[in-house]
C-alpha cells in the first residue's frame, strides 16, 4: 500500500508508532479481493502514482543494512521457502531498474541450506557492481528495454490508454518494439536497395553506366 497510495482508501492504525514496520501504519480491511479492478489500475498507472522509495522516511528508525541486499531463499518455518531477489526491485533501493536474471537461476535448495545461506548472507548479497546506476531524483528510471521485457515475461498485456489519456513512455516503448518485430518478421527489403536495384538493371539493359543515387 505504501507504494500505491492512490489505490486504496484505508484507515490509519491509531496504535502505530514510528519504530514499527511501515506496513503497520494501516489497519487491515476486507473487500479488496477483486483482482480485475486493481489490474486495470496497474495497467493505467503513471510514474507519479507510485511511491518508489516508501521506506526513505523511515531510515531514522530502521537504517539501511547490508543484509537488505541478500539475494536468495528465505524460509518461514521449515516448509515455506520463497525467493528474495532485490535485483527485481532496484528502484526501491534508489537505483535504475535493469532487466533481472530469471528467478529459476536461483536453484532450489534444502531448508537446511537456506538457513546456512542466511547465516552467511554476505556470500549471497548483490555486489556493488550489480547495483547499477543511481536513479537520483528520477526515482522511476529504468534501463532501455526493461518495459518490453516486462510485458513479455511478466505482464503480457498493458491495457490500451483511455480516450484522452496522456501517452505514457512504457506504452511508447512497447509499441515501437512490437512494430519493429513485425517489420523484421516480414523481412521487408530496404526501399532504397529496391530502387537502386531496378535502376542498375535498367542501365545494364540499356548499355549505360549505373546512375548514382543519393538517398
Amino acid at each position: 500500500m505504501a507504494h500505491f497510495p492512490k489505490f486504496y482508501v484505508v484507515d490509519p492504525n491509531p496504535d502505530y508508532v514510528e519504530n514499527l514496520p511501515v506496513a503497520a501504519r494501516w489497519t487491515l480491511q476486507k473487500g479488496h479481493g477483486e483482482g480485475v479492478r486493481y489490474r486495470s489500475l496497474l495497467d493505467r498507472i503513471s510514474f507519479d502514482d507510485v511511491c518508489w522509495r516508501s521506506y526513505e522516511d523511515h531510515r531514522e528508525y530502521q537504517p539501511f543494512e547490508e543484509i537488505f541486499w541478500y539475494s536468495g531463499w528465505l524460509m518461514c518455518c521449515d516448509r515455506r521457502l520463497y525467493r528474495h531477489l532485490p535485483e527485481r526491485v532496484l528502484r526501491q533501493y534508489g537505483y535504475v531498474q535493469t532487466v533481472p536474471r530469471p528467478p529459476t537461476d536461483v536453484a532450489e535448495i534444502s531448508a537446511a541450506m537456506v538457513a546456512q545461506a542466511f547465516l552467511d548472507f554476505r556470500t549471497c548479497t548483490l555486489k556493488e557492481e550489480d547495483w547499477g546506476e543511481h536513479a537520483g531524483e528520477d526515482t522511476w528510471r529504468m534501463a532501455d528495454g526493461y518495459v518490453r521485457w516486462y510485458t513479455v515475461v511478466s505482464h503480457p498485456q498493458i491495457l490500451p490508454l483511455l480516450s484522452g489519456d496522456i501517452p505514457r513512455p512504457p506504452n511508447e516503448e512497447q509499441i515501437i518494439a512490437e512494430q519493429w518485430e513485425r517489420y523484421e518478421a516480414r523481412s521487408s527489403p530496404d526501399t532504397y536497395d529496391m530502387v537502386t536495384g531496378v535502376v542498375a538493371h535498367a542501365d545494364e539493359f540499356l548499355g549505360q553506366e549505373v546512375t548514382s543515387m543519393t538517398p
